[in-house]
């Protein structure tokens, strides 16, 4: 029969036409992203962070720039970590690597950036703002902040 293929076309482009439309209103409503998205940026937690620099060292294109110190216990600690997402593959090595679970893909997928410099990212300043260190602040009277408040 002569226009089969003719109707079936059709009846496709049809279907598609009255399906559920899956366009989202952009700047509106953002998409929900999975577990497993591997994109944004890299959110550390400090006081996880063991500074082992194995997230450095598992990196490919070497993209942490990270810099320790020692305290009186042969501790180490974080002094900088810098992440460039400009040269960043996406891998997921550096978090698969990290044994304290420290680093994770934050769920952002607007990541453009108008310059180079501002592609690279200090997430230590920035895991420190979301969790400042608890240190007790000695009060006014000379009483630590947790003595003050009991009284």
């Amino acid at each position: 029969m002569l226009g089969k293929g003719l109707l079936q076309g059709m009846g496709i482009t049809l279907k598609a036409f009255f399906a559920k439309k899956e366009t989202l209103q952009y700047p509106e409503a953002k998409l929900v992203m999975p577990e497993r998205f591997r994109g944004g940026e890299l959110e550390l937690d400090h006081k996880k962070c063991i500074a082992c620099g194995l997230c450095a060292m598992a990196c490919p294109n070497h993209v942490i720039k990270l810099t320790t110190k020692m305290d009186e216990q042969k501790k180490r600690h974080l002094e900088t970590y810098v992440y460039q997402s400009g040269l960043c593959l996406y891998c997921n090595y550096r978090i698969e690597a990290c044994p304290t679970k420290a680093i994770r893909w934050d769920k952002n997928y607007e990541n453009s950036r108008y310059t180079k410099a501002e592609l690279d990212v200090d997430c230590l300043a920035l895991s420190r703002a979301k969790q400042p260190d608890e240190v007790a602040q000695p009060a006014e009277d000379g009483t630590s902040a947790s003595q003050g408040r009991d009284a």
